[in-house]
């Protein structure tokens, strides 16, 4: 099995520029959590033109298998954001195109219908990014100057899929991002999993899509075309399983609009996970003064509670056989089993995070799994 590994390099208007296949070293991370940004790290040759590297580049890494046609590894285009120079190399790190987001605020007056919403969680995603950075922008209505705020040229936005469950949100003049994960939270404490990404359906295009129950293909043990990651099976090395306690909240307090005994106050807890200890009632407060809708506040309460749920991660290093192959037989965002080596206990996790560290003569590839529940 072989598996080849260039970068395509592109302006910031998705223009393509040159491929890179002379590098010392790439490390990128791909991150399909909902709000993950992963990073792309290349190390170039002093001979590399850097005239060509500008704010805002555009990276593409691209994976070859067995000879086959290379293919955009997990539709993922990052932007240049830093640079290093020195005698010997040239250095850049860039960030998925999914941090875009986090440049945008909801910059219009609270309890406006521009930051109050209620709907399926993919509409409103979709709904928040249009208002904000695509043609939904309403210019009279939103803060200040609107130069080149609506970047629709160059982002597009996948249609409404009303998926999701139906949540609300109270979001006014919050980080864009922020508001996209906890909206994808609510709507995961509500029932149904779902998260977002801004993916480049080609090399020069770049489009904001939603994903519910699962962002790839179910291959948990109880589906009909399993993938099961262990140890004994020579396709992990190193694997950990961490369950982790320390952030974990079973009592959420989200305080809305209002002074005093007039604040506006809601409360969600998980008597389950609270009963397990008689330390167990660990509580948060979440300040949501901006909302005085009561159904808003109750979904902050709940997300709090999803959000603080004990971190379930399984990690390891990939070992790629022809038989399991990343980009064959499974790829980011599938839902897949794990096995604990050493309990045997198994998991249904997804994965959400890959990790690949280049250099020439050696590919190491880690894995990051997150408990499905």
């Amino acid at each position: 099995m072989s598996v080849l590994t260039t970068c395509r390099l592109g302006d910031p208007f998705g223009n393509h520029l040159i491929e890179i296949a002379n590098y010392s070293k790439l490390d990128y991370t791909l991150n399909c959590a909902p709000g993950g940004v992963g990073a792309l790290e290349l190390t170039l040759p002093t001979s590399f033109n850097a005239s060509l590297l500008r704010p805002d580049g555009r990276i593409g890494v691209w994976r070859g298998i067995n000879g086959q046609p290379p293919y955009l590894d997990g539709q993922a285009i990052y932007l240049i954001e830093t640079f290093k120079f020195r005698s010997s190399w040239t250095w850049v790190r860039a960030y998925h195109a999914s941090t875009l987001l986090s440049r945008r605020i909801v910059a219009y007056a609270a309890a406006s219908s521009f930051t109050d919403k209620t709907g399926a969680a993919d509409n409103l995603i979709k709904t928040f990014v249009s208002e904000n950075m695509l043609a939904g922008i309403v210019a009279a209505s939103r803060d200040g100057a609107e130069t080149q705020a609506d970047v629709s040229a160059y982002l597009a936005a996948q249609a409404n899929l009303a998926q999701g469950a139906s949540v609300s949100k109270a979001a006014a003049r919050r980080i864009l991002l922020d508001v996209a994960r906890e909206l994808a939270e609510a709507s995961a404490t509500a029932g149904t999993y779902v998260t977002f990404e801004i993916v480049a359906p080609t090399e020069g295009t770049l489009e904001l899509r939603t994903y519910a129950t699962v962002r790839g293909v179910d291959h948990r043990a109880s589906s009909g075309q399993p993938v099961i990651l262990r140890e004994q099976a020579g396709v992990l090395e190193n694997a950990e399983l961490t369950i982790d306690y320390h952030d974990e909240v079973t009592f959420a307090d989200a305080g809305g609009a209002g002074e005093q005994a007039a604040r506006l106050i809601a409360t969600s807890l998980d008597a389950a996970r609270m009963g397990a200890s008689p330390f167990g009632r660990k509580e948060r407060f979440i300040d949501m003064s901006n909302t005085d809708a009561a159904a808003a506040l109750q979904d902050e309460a709940d997300a709090g509670l999803w959000a603080g749920r004990p971190i379930i991660t399984f990690t390891g290093d990939l070992v790629e056989t022809p038989a399991l192959t990343r980009g064959i037989q499974f790829d980011l965002g599938d839902m897949l089993t794990a096995v604990d080596p050493r309990t045997q206990n198994q998991f249904d996790v997804r994965l959400d995070v890959v990790h690949e560290t280049i250099t020439p003569g050696k590919r190491q590839v880690q894995i990051g799994l997150r408990s499905v529940s």
